[in-house]
Parts: C-alpha cells; sequence; structure tokens
C-alpha cells in the first residue's frame, strides 16, 4: 500500500486522532469543527502551528497566520515526510521567503504558501482518513531532513 493508502484509509475499529497546537491543550478525537477552529485560528500572537496525528503516528502539520501558511505531512513507516504544493505559486512570495511561527522562521518555495482554509480542508480531510483536496500535491522533505 503506498504513502496516500497508509495515510488515509480506514483502519477497523475506533480510530485514536490527537489535536496538539503550539499554547493548546491537547485534544483526543477531536471534530471537524474544533480540527477547523484550530487550523483557522493560528496568528502570530499566538498559536501558530498545530498538528493532527493518527494512532499510529502519521499527522499533518501547519505553520503560519493568518492568512497564509506552510503545510507539511509525515508518515511512520516507511519514513516519508512531504511538504504540501500547488501548481500556482504565490505571486506574492519569492523562493526563499520566509514564514514566521513560534518554532521559528521556515524557508518555503513560492508555490508552498497555502491559505489557511485549504489548510482546515486538508486536515479535515486526514480526520476522516480521506484523501486531500485534488489542488494539494505533496514534495518529498526525506533527503532534507536525513529519512
Amino acid at each position: 500500500m503506498g504513502l496516500f493508502g497508509k495515510l488515509f484509509s480506514k483502519s477497523p475499529g475506533p480510530a485514536k486522532m490527537t489535536l496538539e497546537g503550539e499554547g493548546l491543550s491537547p485534544v483526543s478525537n477531536p471534530t471537524e469543527d474544533d480540527v477547523r477552529q484550530a487550523v483557522l485560528g493560528l496568528a502570530r500572537s499566538g498559536t501558530s502551528f498545530v498538528s493532527l496525528a493518527d494512532e499510529t503516528g502519521n499527522y499533518v502539520q501547519v505553520a503560519g497566520s493568518r492568512p497564509w501558511c506552510v503545510l507539511e505531512r509525515r508518515q511512520v513507516a516507511p519514513p516519508i515526510h512531504e511538504r504540501a504544493f500547488q501548481d500556482t505559486p504565490s505571486p506574492k512570495y519569492a523562493d526563499g521567503a520566509k514564514i514566521s511561527t513560534g518554532a521559528g522562521d521556515i524557508t518555503m518555495k513560492s508555490d508552498e504558501w497555502f491559505l489557511l482554509k485549504d489548510a482546515a480542508d486538508v486536515f479535515v480531510s486526514f480526520l476522516n482518513r480521506q484523501a486531500p483536496p485534488v489542488h494539494i500535491q505533496w514534495r518529498s522533505m526525506n533527503e532534507m531532513l536525513g529519512l
């Protein structure tokens, strides 16, 4: 089974998801509303990154603040880490522009800038173990991270 199947396939029995964020208490088995509120609430002066993990440790994560963010996903076994990108680069940001978060600055490519609403849709897809929106593509970061 490929990355897509492992990250978004339905598993038997009750799944346990955990929503975590900078300065937030973890939420076990969050609702779609919990997930959307956490992602759409990212702000420079408060929570600037959020993750949603499944019971095996696979996760999606987002960092940024209104309106822009960077979106990544991770599969535990085999180890795969990817960053989201899209066909249409942001005209506002050139390759090498940085987004500031509570975890530090993240250097991005011009096609990696997403609106928070896009990230919320990816998080809800992951929560429901469904495919992410079709306009979201994924670029491997394994080499950069030494995986």
